[in-house]
């Protein structure tokens, strides 16, 4: 438990994690969220600010958020990154494809978060959502060569 203001600034740079039954939803502000209520959440194009404004709901869809990359990771100057909410993005023949797009967690752009009707509203710019990526899990082997090859 943190009593005062200097403890706390003892704690600045920490990431600080908490159970979810000791959640704080009282304390944060209307635009901040808790990552976890955040991944899984469905993410729409908003129709009142989409050129697609007729379209129909698969149309619609953009896709899932699998994952928030925090500005503070992606950005070594204090203020200058921001939010991204990890999409994966629908596959044409159905259920969710590999591809994601990063999507800047920004006002201009996520219009509305709906927790209770568990959705998204976004209005990216054009091309946004083509820049769509593959994570790839990348493996690093760590060991000695056996002196035998190393001779060679």
């Amino acid at each position: 438990s943190v009593e005062d203001r200097e403890e706390a600034l003892k704690m600045r740079g920490y990431v600080l994690y908490s159970l979810t039954e000791e959640k704080v939803d009282e304390y944060l502000e209307d635009d901040e969220y808790i990552v976890s209520d955040l991944v899984g959440l469905n993410v729409f194009l908003d129709e009142s600010c989409s050129d697609q404004s007729s379209g129909s709901f698969e149309d619609m869809f953009v896709g899932n958020i699998r994952g928030v990359v925090l500005g503070s990771e992606m950005c070594a100057v204090p203020g200058l990154g921001q939010d991204l909410l990890e999409i994966a993005l629908p596959s044409s023949h159905g259920g969710q494809s590999e591809n994601l797009v990063l999507v800047p967690f920004v006002p201009e752009i996520v219009c509305n978060v709906d927790l209770d009707g568990k959705m998204v509203m976004i209005t990216p710019p054009n091309g946004l959502l083509d820049l769509s990526y593959r994570r790839e899990e990348k493996v690093r082997i760590k060991g000695l060569l056996p002196a035998s090859i190393m001779k060679r």
